[in-house]
């Protein structure tokens, strides 16, 4: 950390911006890496925001002359997101969604997970879910729970379980065909994380829209006794949910007008 202080001291910040901007591959690439190193110290944050870094870093991660200089600019996006100032600053440039959504599409694995993260550390100021969601996010991440060699469904869960929350994110989600399935495998297969977030969303899906959901639940042999398990043998956060969606489900199929 020591070096990291030093040298945004001595005044390398200022430089770095500029050279954001070359038409050098390279010195693009070293000038965007070394931000994110300084940015990871947390003082950095606050004088790479005051240096009008934000908008240069989201040019690199939409224009960057190659796909490791947009991923670095992604990821520097998400140390700089740490904090609560830049979530609000950075949610408030109308490119810095979009583009982090197109590395989403784009990225390596790698990327992806930046950009992800990037996006669960945006989505947690409230304002910016709508932005998020409006930036076509809940499709591109429902896309990557399909996805087996992008190997980010945790990440992707934790997005979409934030985008919950607002009304906007709540009928993108819920108007997918493809999630339900997915989340009653992830159920099974998932892990801790993935398992814990699966049940959040449907949760949030059944409170919403409850005997549609729980019609599909209960289409699908194998979501009660997922739900069954992890309430008997899961983290005490999805034990907590699995039996609040149990008595949910069987609060429907007691109800005589509801034919589940």
């Amino acid at each position: 950390m020591d070096n990291r202080r030093i040298i945004a001291e001595v005044g390398a910040i200022p430089f770095l911006v500029t050279l954001l901007g070359s038409h050098d591959p390279r010195i693009q690439e070293h000038a965007v890496t070394a931000m994110f190193n300084l940015s990871i110290y947390d003082n950095n944050k606050v004088l790479l925001m005051s240096a009008g870094a934000v908008d240069k870093i989201v040019q690199v991660l939409e224009q960057g002359r190659t796909m490791e200089a947009r991923e670095n600019a992604a990821a520097t996006i998400f140390s700089l997101s740490m904090l609560d100032d830049c979530k609000v600053q950075i949610g408030a440039r109308p490119r810095a969604v979009p583009a982090l959504v197109l590395l989403l599409k784009e990225g390596t694995p790698i990327g992806k997970r930046d950009a992800a993260t990037a996006l669960f550390n945006l989505a947690v100021y409230n304002p910016n879910k709508s932005i998020i969601v409006s930036s076509g996010a809940v499709d591109v991440l429902i896309e990557l729970l399909m996805d087996d060699k992008a190997s980010i469904t945790d990440d992707a869960l934790s997005v979409l379980a934030l985008l919950l929350g607002c009304s906007q994110g709540l009928k993108e989600i819920r108007n997918s065909r493809e999630l339900v399935p997915l989340l009653i495998d992830l159920l099974r297969f998932g892990s801790v994380k993935g398992k814990e977030n699966s049940i959040t969303l449907l949760l949030g899906l059944c409170k919403e829209e409850t005997e549609v959901v729980a019609r599909r639940l209960l289409a699908n042999p194998r979501s009660v006794p997922s739900l069954q398990s992890l309430a008997a043998h899961g983290s005490l956060r999805a034990r907590r949910k699995a039996d609040a969606l149990l008595r949910l489900l069987n609060r429907c199929c007691s109800q005589p007008h509801h034919s589940l």
